[in-house]
């Protein structure tokens, strides 16, 4: 059960559909019935999004910023299917809304390309492999390549009618996804240190790099660089201990050893935008200062400026980020009714973690009332009625519950991270903000925060 709320708050803090410009991919979706669970598209495996139907059952995803993709519907968990698109192309589905296999119909969407990809089905070395010598292993490595790329081979001409870059795309997934298993031979190997590392390693590493800016939608391929050059910045370097370290090195690495200015750029800007989201503007003066000078692509800089801005947006003494939400009865709220006292926003989900969390916040009641502190539990339990039953529970009734509306651009304000499921933020009597990361009430960290500070 938690993975399935998991699959479906994780799209949530999904930003809104950029505005369309120039050439898109639209995939547009109708259903018999909607799905129990939620169809999703992903673009890459963090990048999973629930399509929102109308009243007509009609659902569309339109995706900006990619020359050629290949994404993965997701009914649910129990069903998976890929496909292929190239900017410009419109997909369409149907299916009865149950069963992707043996229901749904796509047209405009390559029909060669999608028939190869329900057919192929990767196949990885066994873990033998990793006994080898070095040598040994990249040539039996480079034969399981050859072996996953036979159907691919056998169809090439017909797959080159409807896309030929699709084909030369293939042949590079195809090699970057097996690529794994070469940056996967220092740990099989227990090399900890630099030094026990094998010299030729680096050197097949880095012969495995191919500079091409066909491949930057590839996911696989951003994989396999990112983790390349993480590996390959720490050969002259000491091994970086954080992340900030960690994307500082290989922003250095890129910079140094790369020969196309586009795909240096691309990574650079995927990397900055990563470390950005995830972990903020505090003492990112470097990473922030070379993301500056290097990207001169006004684009990819821009990009970089829209995330970096909307952390500048939410730094304490800034206005809150307003919302709507309901009660129980139906009643709304916004942050306006909660002036004049501190307001503590708990957002939750119905999950184990989350809900443990309420026997911490019950016991900080007395210093709620002495710090004149409202807690206020917003959920974005997908579903009304499941929200409406789990707060009749004794063991949560502490604090304001209310079912928050308008999630997606709520919790993308905020920066939310599904990975730690919930949040807390403080805001001050005249609606400014305080903090927007409180430590969890279990840490121990959360009373002293709001003993000391307040």
């Amino acid at each position: 059960m938690k993975c399935y709320y998991f699959f479906l708050f994780f799209t949530l803090i999904s930003c809104a559909s950029s505005p369309r410009h120039g050439n898109n991919i639209k995939i547009s979706i109708d259903v018999d019935e909607l799905p129990e669970i939620g169809l999703g598209i992903s673009t890459t495996e963090y990048d999973v999004r629930v399509i929102e139907f109308d009243s007509a059952k009609h659902g569309e995803r339109i995706i900006d910023n990619a020359e050629a993709i290949y994404l993965t519907l997701h009914n649910g968990f129990s069903e998976r299917k890929q496909i292929y698109a190239e900017k410009g192309d419109h997909i369409h589905l149907t299916f009865d809304g149950k069963k992707l296999h043996g229901t749904s119909k796509l047209t405009g969407d390559r029909p060669p390309i999608t028939e190869y990809l329900s057919r192929w089905k990767a196949v990885f070395p066994s873990r033998n492999i990793y006994s080898l010598p070095l040598p040994e292993f990249e040539t039996k490595l480079k034969e399981a390549i050859q072996e996953n790329s036979r159907l691919l081979d056998s169809c090439e001409n017909t797959l080159k009618k409807a896309s030929k870059k699709f084909v030369k795309l293939e042949h590079a997934r195809i090699k970057y996804l097996l690529g794994s298993v070469l940056l996967n031979y220092p740990y099989a190997h227990g090399w900890k240190k630099k030094e026990e590392i094998e010299a030729n390693y680096y050197t097949t590493l880095e012969n495995w790099i191919e500079e091409d800016k066909d491949y930057l939608d590839l996911q696989e391929y951003q994989n396999f660089i990112t983790h390349a050059c993480s590996f390959l910045s720490a050969q002259n370097e000491a091994k970086a201990t954080t992340p900030y370290e960690n994307v500082l090195q290989r922003i250095q690495y890129i910079s140094r050893n790369f020969k196309q200015d586009e795909v240096i750029q691309y990574f650079i800007s995927t990397w900055a935008n990563e470390y950005v989201q995830r972990n903020g503007i505090v003492q990112i003066e470097e990473l922030d200062k070379i993301t500056r000078e290097k990207l001169t692509n006004p684009e990819l800089l821009s990009r970089y400026t829209d995330v970096y801005d909307s952390w500048v947006r939410i730094e304490p003494g800034n206005e809150a980020i307003d919302f709507f939400a309901r009660d129980s009865t139906g009643k709304e709220f916004s942050l306006k009714d909660f002036r004049n006292q501190y307001v503590c926003l708990y957002i939750w989900q119905n999950v184990f973690p989350c809900i443990a969390e309420f026997s911490y916040l019950n016991k900080l009641t007395p210093l709620f009332k002495e710090k004149n502190i409202q807690l206020v539990n917003l959920s974005i339990e997908p579903k009304n009625e499941y929200w409406r039953e789990v707060i009749r529970n004794k063991d949560i009734q502490t604090g304001t519950h209310l079912y928050l509306e308008k999630t997606r651009e709520f919790l993308a304000g905020y920066h939310y991270n599904p990975q730690t499921i919930f949040q807390f933020i403080l805001i001050t009597p005249d609606g400014k903000i305080a903090r927007i990361n409180l430590p969890k009430p279990s840490s121990g960290e959360f009373e002293k925060y709001l003993s000391e500070q307040l």
